[in-house]
């Protein structure tokens, strides 16, 4: 299969930041306070945009140094990259710096790969850590080729903009398509933009599949087709 035809964003940082969360958000418009420990998850989705079928995979990595090959192959195999901080932890805004240098050096079209970095937990303002201009002054001093912007998963804030301006980065024409699919359901399930610009979605919950480590499975993940023709934006399992 064509790599185009197969997209693969790959989720980075530290633990505890929000990855799952975030993931499960855009997925299934759910969040889940108890915290699980990810080793490495792979969530595979279908969207079929004028005939084209795009399939989707999302790999939510470990937080965790204590894999450092699994880390190399999924940075290897990414088309784009979501860099995932907490704002009341300073420390895990290290940790994306330091994964934004190995993403540099390890690939040799670095400067062609769609890179949002995200800083979560915006609901925990009274123990913030990190100030947005703080992340926003580091990306220009050291010429950060990425797109930036916090968000709230627990609250569900700001999670579709991510994922909209991934697209937007995209260099892959139908894959850019996608944006307006994305407005469309925004429209559909209810998103409403706040005054400070920040905004929620809200969508009927779906089951999200979750598929065996990268490392360990022997194939291809299975994808459900949807079999609802009133929903053929996009084909959720």
């Amino acid at each position: 299969m064509d790599d185009w035809e197969r997209y693969r964003l790959v989720v980075l940082g530290a633990g505890k930041v929000g990855k799952t969360s975030i993931i499960s958000q855009f997925l299934s418009n759910k969040f889940d306070e108890k915290y699980k420990e990810t080793v490495e998850d792979l969530h595979c989705r279908e969207y079929n945009v004028n005939g084209h079928c795009i399939k989707v995979d999302i790999l939510d990595t470990s937080g965790t140094l204590q894999f450092p090959a699994m880390r190399r192959l999924s940075i290897s195999t990414a088309h784009a990259f979501l860099l995932v901080y907490s704002v009341d932890d300073r420390n895990s805004m290290e940790v994306v710096r330091q994964i934004y240098e190995q993403i540099r050096e390890q690939r040799t079209n670095f400067d062609d790969l769609p890179i949002v970095v995200v800083g979560n937990k915006t609901d925990r303002a009274e123990f913030r850590e990190v100030e947005e201009i703080e992340m926003h002054d580091l990306i220009v001093r050291e010429a950060w080729n990425c797109n930036f912007l916090e968000v709230s998963a627990m609250e569900n804030l700001g999670i579709l903009e991510i994922f909209q301006k991934l697209l937007q980065m995209a260099k892959i024409p139908v894959a850019r398509e996608l944006s307006p699919v994305l407005k469309r359901r925004m429209s559909e399930y209810g998103y409403k933009r706040r005054k400070d610009g920040r905004g929620s979605f809200k969508e009927s919950d779906k089951e999200m599949s979750r598929s065996r480590s990268l490392m360990r499975r022997t194939g291809r993940p299975k994808v459900k087709q949807n079999q609802d023709p009133t929903k053929s934006d996009c084909v959720i399992s």
